[in-house]
């Protein structure tokens, strides 16, 4: 099941794709927007699988909300103008739907998310590790080691057990690389790994001496991944 939220300033837009997804069984509508400044300010946007994203809105178009929102989940891009296209997959979308956007078409572009998010999960798991570019070749991380990872303008710095590592890279492409069973976003800007945690209190958790904020919008999600007694 893939949970769906749309991004679409018109609202016949809207209900299309809403009736779209109603009658597809493995899709899960979750919430609608009709604006990118509406979207940006709901840290919640980030708990779903998939976003179905109009170009040309007011204020902020689409591809403006792509530089700023720094996404996890897919998105697949629809707009009037098919122009928009290349510039779309630049941001390394899913696919670029074309409006008016028949049924079928938009089956095919909800299979294509589908196996890209069976890929990213098959991937994971059966990994113990990932390799980043550092000083002209690429190091090695085991996931074992991995503490946390902080987002820090275009990089990510990666703290492991033995040193930090800093990465030319989003916090949505790294996500994709890791398995879902270990690491839990908490933050914008943070994601942990579940066994390093050893105090949770209100709206931060801690690993060692670090103390990492919770977003409201990640607490429920970390709270059901955390072994209460």
């Amino acid at each position: 099941m893939l949970n769906v939220s749309i991004i679409d300033d018109d609202n016949l837009s809207r209900r299309i794709f809403k009736k779209y997804i109603d009658q597809t069984n493995f899709l899960n509508f979750n919430k609608e927007y009709d604006s990118g400044i509406a979207a940006l300010k709901d840290d919640s946007i980030n708990t779903v699988d998939l976003i179905i994203l109009d170009v040309e809105m007011p204020n902020l178009n689409g591809l403006e909300f792509l530089e700023q929102a720094e996404l996890k989940p897919q998105v697949i891009i629809s707009s009037v103008n098919s122009n928009y296209a290349v510039q779309a997959f630049d941001f390394d979308v899913t696919d670029f739907l074309e409006k008016p956007v028949p049924y079928g078409r938009f089956l095919q572009s909800i299979y294509r998310a589908q196996r890209r998010f069976e890929t990213n999960q098959e991937n994971n798991l059966n990994s113990s590790h990932i390799y980043i570019k550092s000083n002209n070749g690429y190091t090695r991380i085991e996931f074992d080691d991995i503490i946390y990872i902080e987002a820090y303008s275009d990089y990510m710095n990666i703290h492991t057990v033995h040193e930090r590592f800093t990465a030319l890279t989003t916090m949505k492409a790294i996500e994709e690389r890791l398995p879902k069973n270990k690491f839990i976003r908490v933050h914008r800007s943070y994601i942990v790994q579940l066994d390093k945690i050893n105090r949770f209190e209100d709206n931060m958790i801690r690993l060692g001496e670090k103390v990492i904020p919770v977003s409201r919008s990640c607490k429920e999600n970390l709270l059901k991944h955390l072994n209460f007694f």
